[in-house]
């Protein structure tokens, strides 16, 4: 390109406007010739240029963001509470159907009984197949039986002490019967008369005590030391025996206790119940995990009752996007299946204000994501615009099949704009813009030739070299959207 210099005091600077009179009028001078002998020669231009590279944007409208949230239809939000009015007998798990919650019954509770010789007369047994005596024994010596006079009962010491009161094994002594000897026995007689006075005696070996009657029948009883056995023997001179009663003879019986074991997950409300010959269970709610203190049972039996409400807790549900700008949560109710489901998360997600800003009310679809039938709903966002990633998170808690299907990959395209290329610079005195829009993808030479077309004379555009000339030394090119489109200044 043609430079002209000039003198800037002692600074020789290129001159780039160039200004001449037209008449009174300064115009600026675009081209400045000059003879070089009898030649004619260019010494000045006013212009610049620009070497054209890449591609223009493309361009993409944009479309609204759709997202899709379901449940299987087969899920079930579950937390209707169960109740459970049981009976049964012994150790008993998953009562009334629910895991976890049992009933333990053992064996390990003694009290003090009445022995069944208080409960009135009792015959003697004669020569009791449980002892040995000798057959010679003259008269018939009649042992305590093991099973009838006292209950349960494991040997003779035990059946002595608990009946006659004793609480030493040496039974020649009167600490071992004080029941015999203090009027609480009465024997009847065959022929009807009765006593509960007795006189003793005491031996080294033994000791003995004599029931009279008032017609001189009598029983005579003795009790043996250790070193004999350690057991008692009744007398009678007769061949029918009298028949005796203790009042208020205990004994030590083995009972049964229970209590209520809430290994489930929830609370467990005992309203009622316990074992059946006995106590009840505490009533209140029994949290998880826990017992209650055991119940006894002044009883062989084993058998309980239980009332009370299993607590279930309904699944729960939480929507959040990918920043967290919008979150939704909620509690399904008691036992809703997939449709209200889908209607809870729909409500819940309209009455949520910046939710709304930017869908529309949802549409019901019934879909089969994988294969597997799902109520779906179907939310569109109201503007062209990506809210990035939604996800539905589902808290089981006591409900069943209640897997989510969630859907945010079609979510809104985001908008791409057309490439726009201004070109500034001064013609016939004016400063002067030409905008031109290139079109989506446009290589270099279209996009090159497009600005030169719409912009005019004073600009061109060179295919062979990728230049766009520009009648303007101080002319200059912008570019928005640019894509790879770029211009840069020779």
């Amino acid at each position: 390109m043609p430079k002209l210099f000039g003198l800037d005091s002692s600074t020789v600077r290129q001159i780039t406007k160039l200004f001449a009179l037209d008449g009174a009028t300064p115009r600026r001078v675009k081209k400045l010739f000059s003879l070089d002998g009898s030649t004619v020669r260019l010494i000045f231009e006013d212009f610049s240029t620009f070497t054209v590279s890449g591609t223009a944007n493309e361009i993409v409208s944009p479309t609204n963001e759709v997202i899709r949230f379901g449940f299987r239809d087969d899920f079930a939000a579950g937390g209707t509470d169960v109740n459970v009015n049981a009976s049964g007998t012994g150790d008993t798990n998953d009562v009334g159907g629910v895991t976890g919650l049992t009933v333990d019954v053992d064996s390990s509770h003694t009290y003090t009984a009445d022995s069944d010789i208080s409960s009135g007369f009792v015959s003697f047994s004669n020569r009791a197949s449980s002892f040995s005596l000798q057959t010679s024994n003259s008269p018939a010596e009649g042992l305590l039986p093991n099973s009838s006079l006292i209950s349960p009962a494991t040997n003779i010491t035990a059946m002595s002490q608990n009946v006659f009161g004793g609480t030493g094994s040496n039974f020649h002594t009167a600490a071992a019967f004080p029941n015999l000897i203090n009027g609480n026995t009465t024997i009847k007689f065959p022929d009807g008369s009765q006593t509960s006075s007795v006189s003793t005696s005491y031996f080294p070996t033994g000791g003995n005590g004599t029931f009279t009657s008032p017609t001189g029948q009598t029983l005579t009883f003795a009790g043996r030391p250790p070193h004999q056995g350690n057991y008692m023997t009744f007398q009678f001179n007769g061949s029918t025996y009298p028949t005796i009663k203790v009042s208020s003879a205990t004994t030590q019986a083995t009972g049964r206790r229970a209590r209520v074991q809430n290994g489930s997950n929830r609370a467990f409300n005992i309203q009622s119940g316990g074992l059946t010959a006995g106590n009840s269970f505490a009533t209140g709610s029994l949290a998880a995990g826990a017992a209650t203190d055991f119940i006894t049972a002044n009883s062989t039996s084993e058998a309980f009752t239980l009332v009370g409400i299993h607590t279930q807790d309904a699944a729960t549900f939480s929507i959040a996007n990918a920043d967290n700008s919008i979150t939704v949560s909620g509690t399904f109710a008691d036992g809703e299946n997939a449709s209200q489901a889908r209607d809870r998360i729909k409500a819940a997600l309209n009455g949520d204000s910046t939710f709304t800003s930017k869908f529309d009310t949802g549409t019901d679809a019934n879909e089969s994501p994988s294969g597997v039938a799902h109520k779906v709903v179907i939310f569109t966002s109201d503007s062209a615009e990506n809210t990035q990633d939604f996800t539905i998170t589902i808290t089981a808690n006591d409900g069943s099949n209640t897997t989510p299907f969630e859907e945010t990959t079609t979510q809104g395209a985001t908008e791409s704009l057309q490439t726009i290329v201004t070109v500034s610079r001064e013609v016939a005195g004016s400063a002067t813009q030409t905008a031109t829009a290139i079109s989506s993808q446009a290589d270099t030479d279209t996009a090159g030739a497009a600005i030169a077309s719409n912009a005019g004379s004073d600009v061109t555009y060179d295919a062979s070299t990728n230049k766009l000339r520009i009648t303007d030394q101080e002319a200059t090119v912008s570019v928005q959207n640019a894509g790879t489109l770029s211009f840069s200044k020779d």
